[in-house]
């Protein structure tokens, strides 16, 4: 694996170079399936995953729809496009919409494009999850993590850390090591290795597109990440 790899891995899961100075102790995830996640993830999965996670979630907690939240702390980021949505989806983003935040309904997921600045995305992420109500909230870090989202992090049910296809295995294991002594609980989440213009449908209309997919997003929510 490549130098320019680890460092990407470390920037987006480990807050840099610091790692833990005692021995990883592994944080077993919550069995009760959880209405908030957090989700650590390179930006060209966040994206896919974060719809994953919505649409398993919504499913599993018989509820019309769920929000995500997607910060990858770019300075231009583009509004997340409305297609086809249920006429809860479409409510909640309106809703969302109202309280200034840049939000778009597709399927059964809303998405709300958080703002570049830390500070600005940690407060529209307050009001979207005060918006969300019972709705399950999904915050999709998909930039280097920032010590300002500790605090919200912490308050989720459920971290999930979505390594790179080529990450080094020891690197996985301190990741979710690392997620669990800030958080509730964590798992992991692998992406399929096959069906990349499915995971792109599944982002573009928030309905569920592949079998792959649900079986992955729906193992992370149990907590089976073997």
């Amino acid at each position: 694996m490549s130098a320019i790899v680890l460092r990407r891995l470390r920037d987006l899961f480990l807050l840099g170079d610091a790692a833990p100075t005692a021995r990883p102790v592994r944080q077993v995830a919550e069995r009760t399936l959880p209405a908030t996640l957090g989700v650590l993830v390179s930006p060209g999965d966040a994206s896919a995953v974060g719809a994953a996670l919505g649409l398993a979630a919504a499913a599993a907690r018989r509820v019309p729809c769920a929000v995500v939240c997607r910060w990858t702390g770019a300075e231009s980021v583009e509004p997340p496009r409305s297609g086809l949505a249920g006429g809860a989806a479409r409510k909640l983003a309106q809703r969302l919409g109202a309280r200034g935040l840049a939000a778009g309904a597709c399927g059964r997921v809303v998405t709300v494009a958080l703002p570049a600045s830390d500070t600005e995305a940690r407060a529209a992420t307050e009001r979207a999850l005060a918006a969300a109500g019972d709705i399950p909230f999904i915050l999709v870090i998909a930039g280097a993590r920032s010590p300002a989202f500790d605090p919200l992090l912490a308050g989720l049910d459920r971290l999930i850390v979505v390594p790179p296809s080529d990450a080094a295995e020891g690197l996985e294991r301190l990741a979710i090591d690392t997620a669990a002594r800030l958080g509730r609980g964590a798992g992991l989440l692998r992406p399929p290795t096959t069906g990349a213009a499915t995971g792109r449908l599944l982002a573009a209309t928030g309905l569920p597109v592949s079998p792959a997919w649900r079986k992955v997003a729906a193992a992370a929510l149990r907590g089976d990440d073997d």
